[in-house]
């Protein structure tokens, strides 16, 4: 018998594969349903901007910077200052959500830990401004209550109360600035320009220096940043969804 009269059989393995998966590989897909949560912080960011300046547009004027004519101002007209606590209020709570779903604009390392401590902090100091506003019901009833000398008396005591003191400045800070580091995260990862990020600190400016209605159309263009982020996030999720 020779080599070539013998016929060898190789055995074949017939392999089944799944459904091959879609979409390209190394490439990680957003959650179900994440694309449109992150788009609806993004609406809540820049609606929150515009209740903001809703708010101060209905603040009740008052004669000066003293807190008896503050209260005063507050129960003058009950339903205005009812209107403006309310935009304030819910203004602040948008701004939360929008603060958290702006974090996940970046998507590589760079910027990253300077856009988290932002839009943690920012969130937090939202919060904490959120809260506060309870006063503005009730210090319209102190006035409507009590004497004007009583009322500034109770007003200035639970003021200086240390944990309240503590409430307020934990909001000014965390709250005002935790938004222009949170916009420097973001411009430093490429999402949005770097002259945006002076721009968010402009608003209280316009409000508090400029005032009436020129002040109130600044602030409404100093909030530019909100309106570009809302926007990326938006746009990056309706992409991705």
């Amino acid at each position: 018998m020779t080599t070539s009269s013998i016929t060898t059989t190789v055995p074949t393995t017939t392999v089944t594969t799944g459904p091959v998966p879609t979409g390209t590989a190394g490439t990680a897909r957003p959650a179900e349903g994440s694309g449109g949560l992150g788009a609806l912080g993004g609406v809540a960011l820049a609606v929150s901007s515009l209740l903001f300046v809703a708010g101060a547009a209905t603040s009740p004027p008052q004669d000066d910077g003293s807190a008896g004519a503050y209260i005063e101002s507050l129960g003058a007209d009950p339903f205005l200052t009812g209107l403006s606590a309310n935009l304030f209020h819910y203004s602040w709570l948008l701004a939360t959500f929008g603060a958290i779903a702006a974090i996940g604009l970046v998507r590589g390392r760079r910027g990253r830990l300077l856009t988290v401590l932002g839009g943690l902090a920012a969130a937090f100091g939202s919060i904490q401004f959120s809260g506060l506003l309870y006063s503005d019901w009730v210090l319209p009833a102190l006035d409507h209550q009590l004497s004007a000398t009583t009322a500034v008396s109770v007003f200035e005591e639970i003021s200086s109360a240390p944990s309240v003191t503590v409430w307020l400045l934990s909001a000014k800070v965390f709250g005002l600035l935790g938004f222009p580091v949170l916009y420097a995260g973001l411009a430093r990862a490429g999402v949005i320009s770097w002259w945006l990020v002076p721009l968010s600190l402009l608003p209280m400016v316009a409000f508090g220096v400029v005032g009436g209605p020129l002040g109130i159309t600044l602030a409404m263009l100093c909030y530019a940043p909100s309106y570009v982020v809302g926007w990326r996030l938006v746009q990056r999720n309706r992409v991705c969804s």
